[in-house]
């Protein structure tokens, strides 16, 4: 089994990826979109109302939303860990996840 890890940042988006690293893009835009931003898809995405709460409180909810949002638009991915860093008053979270398939064939 192996872990893999994500963060949010700005890599252009590629197509044509398959496996544990097409898994990695779609939890980086998971993560990185705004619930509500996305026509015809509103619950997609992290709550933005998590911004506004003291650092603490925002850090754990957003742990909670990252795995919530995860396992709804993402089921391939099962989340290990999330681990949320502050620099300055940016929130940047790390995903640590392996993938299900993995899991089920025991490599």
């Amino acid at each position: 089994m192996t872990n893999y890890t994500v963060s949010p940042d700005n890599t252009p988006i590629k197509f044509g990826l398959n496996g544990a690293e097409e898994v990695r893009q779609n939890i980086r835009t998971i993560v990185s979109t705004i619930m509500g931003t996305c026509p015809f898809y509103r619950q997609f995405g992290i709550d933005s109302e998590i911004i506004d709460l003291p650092t603490h409180a925002a850090a754990a909810l957003l742990e909670v939303s990252i795995i919530d949002a995860i396992a709804e638009y993402e089921p391939r991915a099962l989340v290990t860990g999330v681990e949320v860093r502050t620099e300055g008053e940016r929130l940047i979270p790390t995903i640590t996840f392996t993938l299900r398939e993995e899991e089920e064939d025991g490599s």
